[in-house]
């Protein structure tokens, strides 16, 4: 059982194969087979030539230059010299308004320049020769006073040696008298002890002589005074002898008291002469300093005196650059007051045409800082671009080129140009023209600056293409109902005579050119994917498919670079009547479509894919 069915299944995936055989072997005939007389092969040559790819859009023509021109000093409108209409030239006078309170402000900065240079005049000079004497004269002084310390140190000084030496001997002096009454008090103080001496010495023997006359008194009672009479003679004369000498002990004793006090007042005046000696030193050393200090000070007097007279007779390098610089501000406001009375006249920056004027004589402006003209800008109206061919090279939408006038000029001023420019007076130059487009981004990312192009007016049958270039790319987009598109501005490079800004024109930029190219009508190129290929036509009508690679890819031609040579033919289109081949067209068609009948159509889908 198991068998059999293997052999069914064997049976069934034949018939499949073989089905799948016969579809590829019915189709290859198709392909291959000589074209039997009821289809007609339209066939071309290669070619050897030039192949232009190209990208279209519709635009429209403005004016390179449209500026609207307003006064940089604003005031009373006293003149206006032109018309609306009026074709003026370049440096033209066109309006003037009141100068009077710009020409007071301008005297007044050309007032303080001035005397800011006669300033610097002066510094840069130093000072003058009466000065130079007046400072002579102080530095005279300042010396002088030197001199006068210098002379008041010496006397001080002289003065403290002759203070130290009187003090000194008043001192020694002093000494020697201390040294005298002591002396004096040693000689008095022996005195006193000689004369204690001979005292004790009587009164002993006073004392002996009395006990001798009281024995004997003793030994006599009845007549003491004769037996006794020599005992009694001793003892009075012993009395008179300590009597004597009791007072000369006592003359002793006063004398050595008033020694005593005379070698006190002997060393009191030492100490006075001492205290003496070092206060007058101290006072001494004291004015000796002083008048030091006092010769210092003014030697550095004296020192300053001639640096100060020195850099006064120099021109001082800060001061001069401090009105140099005083001098650089005063000079830019005169600068910008002398720009402030010229922008009381408006001048015309280009040659062109006064497209209108905003105010009258009497009225009051407004000033505004100088404009600029440019291009009126890139932002043309909006076309839908359409794309005849697609272009192998890659642009930069980055670049762009200036394409409007330089400066406004002496006295003009106002907004850039726009489309809708504004102003004091509009003017504008009808003789420079440019071409304003969109491009959607897929076209946009072709173009290069610099690309050649040609406009024509739109509606009109009677005039030629004019020249053109690609002259800027907008660096930004615009999107609009999800389409983003890019804004190209192109100038003409031809005379725009008898043309008009706002006149809509159709433009057409080569993105590729190939010269000296073999080349084959673009309906005989089939392309799916990255691969290409073309039918080529040989002897017998027989049909072979080739593969190529292409070049520029242009709008009705497509650059061979391999696979074909010099007057081959190839098929571009065939026509089976009856056949249903629904527009007739070629299966090489750019964009599909149907040839052979179903099947054709099948191996002719996809166009360029």
């Amino acid at each position: 059982m198991p068998v059999k069915i293997w052999r069914r299944k064997g049976l069934l995936i034949n018939g499949i194969l073989v089905v799948i055989l016969l579809v590829v072997g019915i189709t290859s005939y198709l392909v291959l087979k000589p074209a039997s007389s009821s289809t007609t092969l339209v066939t071309s040559t290669v070619q050897q030539g030039t192949v232009l790819a190209t990208v279209s859009s519709s635009g429209t023509l403005e004016a390179a230059q449209n500026l609207g021109l307003n006064f940089t000093t604003g005031g009373k409108v006293t003149q206006i010299d032109v018309k609306v209409g009026q074709r003026v030239n370049a440096g033209q006078v066109l309006a003037k308004v009141d100068p009077a309170t710009s020409d007071d402000t301008l005297e007044q900065a050309q007032a303080q320049l001035a005397a800011a240079e006669a300033q610097l005049n002066a510094a840069e000079q130093g000072e003058t020769p009466q000065a130079k004497q007046v400072q002579a004269d102080q530095a005279g002084q300042a010396q002088q006073q030197i001199v006068t310390a210098e002379q008041n140190l010496s006397a001080a000084e002289t003065s403290a040696e002759d203070d130290a030496a009187s003090a000194q001997n008043s001192v020694t002096s002093a000494q020697d008298t201390l040294s005298f009454d002591q002396q004096t008090l040693s000689t008095d103080e022996s005195k006193l002890d000689s004369a204690e001496s001979t005292l004790t010495a009587a009164e002993n023997q006073l004392s002996t002589d009395e006990a001798a006359y009281q024995a004997c008194e003793n030994e006599n009672p009845s007549d003491p005074t004769t037996a006794c009479a020599t005992q009694a003679t001793a003892v009075a004369t012993d009395k008179t002898a300590v009597s004597n000498d009791t007072s000369a002990v006592s003359s002793a004793e006063s004398t050595v008291q008033a020694q005593e006090e005379t070698v006190t007042q002997a060393g009191n005046s030492v100490t006075a002469a001492e205290d003496s000696e070092k206060t007058t030193e101290d006072h001494d050393k004291a004015s000796i300093k002083s008048d030091q200090e006092a010769v210092t000070s003014a030697q550095k007097s004296y020192q300053t005196t001639l640096a100060s007279n020195t850099e006064s007779a120099t021109p001082n390098s800060t001061t001069i650059a401090q009105d140099e610089a005083a001098i650089t501000g005063d000079d830019v406001t005169v600068q910008t007051d002398q720009q402030a009375v010229a922008g009381t006249t408006l001048t015309a920056p280009f040659s062109g045409t006064v497209a209108s004027i905003s105010s009258d004589v009497g009225e009051v402006v407004s000033s505004s800082g100088a404009g600029s003209s440019g291009s009126s800008g890139s932002s043309g109206s909006s076309g839908t671009s359409g794309s005849s061919g697609t272009s192998g090279s890659s642009g930069s939408s980055g670049e762009a080129v200036g394409t409007g006038a330089d400066g406004a000029g002496t006295g003009a001023g106002g907004a850039g140009t726009t489309d809708t420019a504004t102003g004091f007076i509009v003017l504008t130059d009808l003789s420079n023209l440019l071409v304003t487009a969109t491009f959607d981004e897929t076209d946009a990312a072709s173009l290069r600056v610099g690309a050649a192009a040609t406009v024509t007016l739109e509606g009109v049958t009677t005039t030629s293409a004019m020249s053109a270039t690609v002259a800027e790319i907008d660096p930004t987009s615009t999107t609009t109902s999800g389409v983003v598109d890019y804004g190209v501005t192109l100038a003409l490079t031809e005379d725009p005579a008898a043309l008009k800004p706002g006149e809509s024109v159709s433009v057409s930029v080569i993105t590729g050119e190939a010269n000296n190219a073999l080349y084959v009508p673009a309906t005989a190129v089939t392309t799916s994917g990255t691969t290409s290929t073309v039918v080529v036509v040989g002897a017998n009508s027989t049909e072979q498919t080739v593969p190529v690679t292409l070049g520029v890819q242009g709008s009705t031609d497509d650059q061979i670079l391999t696979g074909l040579t010099l007057g081959e033919k190839v098929l571009t289109s065939t026509a089976t009547p009856g056949a249903g081949s629904g527009t007739g067209g070629s299966p090489f068609g750019r964009g599909g479509g149907g040839g052979f009948g179903g099947v054709g159509g099948g191996l002719g889908g996809g166009g360029r894919g």
